[in-house]
């Protein structure tokens, strides 16, 4: 299985600690964005099929009143 850049950026901060898309985001961020940059819409959809690969697990982690994981 090929994982593209942006698998191998989330596989790399997950390794470290649990992380929502969110604060993936947030930490490209903070550590990438001057040379390479991820939006929402690449992040949400590549942790799914992390996820669908086995690769990852999400755990559902509510916040207020938004459903997060």
């Amino acid at each position: 299985m090929e994982l593209n850049s942006v698998a191998k950026v989330i596989l790399g901060f997950l390794s470290r600690e649990e992380m929502s898309g969110y604060d993936i985001k947030l930490r490209v961020d903070e550590s990438t964005r001057f040379f390479w940059a991820a939006s929402f819409g690449q992040i949400y959809p590549e942790l799914k099929r992390l996820e669908e690969q086995g690769l990852i697990e999400g755990t559902a982690s509510p916040h207020g009143g938004r459903p997060r994981t």
